[in-house]
């Protein structure tokens, strides 16, 4: 709490007179949680910041906002459920989440047409394909669905021939490796996973007794949109590469 104190006032600030940081301090604010909550980020590859990015990542728990806030420069795109959260809703106002509804059908084209105008304008965005949060141990189906923003898509910066450039989709590998410096496991990934009916304050306060926890982010290659010709390939791809990672990262619980 107190370094949301020390944190969330020059955030507010920035961000109410845009000034040209506001869009990256957000970052460093979930780096300095992360810190506080002796939650140890090991990054594998680099996130993709040369262009505007969709990156697409596992869920397991609202910690993955922290995480993730930290690894990445992006705005997350969530469900408007989550602006209700305890604290982390307000923080995900600060980083300019994107808030969907994800059953209403009737807003899908004017939500596609935000995340595209918000690409267009340099923001690079998070996206969890799953829906929802899972359990750690195994990869829900994406849904296909929420990759509609890259359908169509025309990127506003073109290449020296003039053409435009592709939009760049980044996978990312979420694995929650050890608590309390032991290996995870079925038995002790509730601590960090959140799902089903768990209730957050709850989970929240068993999790801030625990004494470390060490997450992997693994960014796999940047592939363009261009290279799938539906957002069903598109999904399906994704979903491969991140599980076939997680998969391979959790069962080699000893290194």
């Amino acid at each position: 709490m107190i370094y949301l104190g020390v944190l969330l006032p020059p955030t507010i600030l920035l961000k109410k007179l845009k000034f040209p940081s506001y869009k990256v301090w957000p970052h460093w604010v979930h780096k300095s949680i992360c810190l506080a909550l002796d939650i140890r980020v090991n990054k594998y590859g680099h996130a993709l910041e040369r262009s505007p990015t969709l990156f697409v990542s596992n869920h397991v728990s609202y910690l993955d906002i922290i995480i993730l806030g930290h690894a990445i420069k992006g705005c997350f795109v969530a469900k408007r459920d989550m602006i209700d959260w305890p604290i982390l809703g307000y923080l995900s106002t600060l980083q300019r989440t994107i808030f969907i509804e994800r059953e209403k059908r009737s807003d899908v084209n004017s939500q596609r047409q935000e995340m595209q105008d918000r690409i267009r304008g340099g923001d690079s965005l998070i996206l969890f394909p799953e829906g929802t949060t899972g359990t750690g141990g195994k990869i829900l189906p994406f849904q296909s669905s929420l990759f509609g923003v890259t359908e169509n898509y025309i990127h506003p910066m073109t290449d020296d021939e003039g053409r435009p450039l592709d939009l760049m989709v980044q996978p990312v590998s979420i694995v929650y490796k050890r608590i309390n410096c032991m290996p995870t496991n079925r038995f002790n990934r509730p601590f960090v996973a959140w799902y089903g009916d768990m209730n957050i304050g709850v989970h929240f306060r068993k999790f801030l007794n625990l004494q470390n926890v060490e997450v992997e982010v693994h960014f796999h290659e940047p592939v363009s949109r261009n290279l799938f010709k539906t957002r069903k390939e598109l999904s399906a791809y994704c979903q491969r590469t991140i599980e076939k990672k997680v998969e391979e990262r959790l069962r080699r619980c000893d290194d």
